[in-house]
């Protein structure tokens, strides 16, 4: 019997991880940039860089979840062309479910000799 996650589900956790810090820092980010007027051209440009470089992390970390795939059908796990649901409890492909193992489906599924 294995213990702890598979591979696969250890890399989406610290994607969601990821996700979750760069949303979670957002109203740090909006009050920081926001708690005063800036008085001096160098603490615009200062505001500004915090706030781009937010903005940035924030688009990596969403595109870094949004590339997360299945590991049975190797297809996006949380988007097709035409439904994004990254609160998907299985694949919107092949419906493969979040945190399964995934060798258990590959493990008994029936070989060319067994037909």
């Amino acid at each position: 019997m294995r213990v702890g996650l598979a591979a696969v589900w250890r890399d989406y956790r610290n994607r969601r991880r990821s996700l979750l810090a760069a949303l979670a820092v957002a109203p740090i980010v909006a009050a920081a940039s926001t708690l005063g007027p800036p008085s001096a051209p160098a603490q615009a440009s200062l505001h500004h860089l915090l706030l781009a470089t937010w903005a940035t992390s924030l688009v990596a970390a969403v595109v870094w979840f949004a590339r997360f795939r299945c590991p049975h059908c190797a297809a996006p796990f949380h988007w097709t062309w035409l439904v994004a649901n990254p609160l998907s409890r299985e694949c919107l492909h092949c419906g493969f479910e979040k945190w399964r193992d995934p060798h258990a489906g590959r493990a008994y599924a029936p070989t060319v000799n067994d037909r």
